[in-house]
């Protein structure tokens, strides 16, 4: 059950200006909301997210996923191993000691439900912003998350 979270509070909230701050919160309820989308296809996000980019990509490779998610191989594993026992995701040689990451049968069928949990996900939350601002707002928040990993 969702309780409704009033937005504005009679509180005096120093933290209400702070960019990072609200990053946060927006944070919380964006995945909280695409967890809520996803439920039914029992995956929570981080899962998701992997199927749509091995999905997208073919034959990559767990480094190349660490690399592109920022991910530390720690994090990375089990959800590689869940899809994998799941029967999602396949594994075949790839060059050298390199293992490819491929998406199964299965894991195709479920990609295209993923991908439109993930549309319906987006429209609900950029709903109240402009069309015409979108790619803005979207760089803006790459251009932040890149200054607070690499100052």
């Amino acid at each position: 059950m969702n309780a409704t979270v009033p937005l504005k509070s009679p509180l005096t909230d120093p933290l209400a200006p702070m960019l990072g701050f609200q990053l946060r919160r927006a944070s919380v309820a964006v995945m909280n909301a695409l967890a809520e989308e996803l439920a039914p296809l029992e995956l929570n996000p981080g899962e998701a997210s992997l199927l749509l980019l091995i999905g997208a990509n073919s034959g990559v490779t767990q480094s190349d996923i660490g690399r592109t998610l920022r991910a530390q191989p720690a994090n990375l594993v089990p959800l590689i191993n869940k899809l994998t026992m799941m029967g999602i995701v396949e594994r075949v040689p790839g060059k050298g000691r390199a293992i490819a990451l491929s998406l199964s049968e299965p894991g195709r069928a479920l990609h295209t439900k993923v991908t439109a949990a993930f549309g319906r996900h987006e429209a609900r939350i950029s709903r109240r912003v402009p069309k015409d601002q979108r790619e803005a707002v979207i760089e803006t928040l790459r251009r932040i998350c890149e200054d607070s990993c690499c100052p």
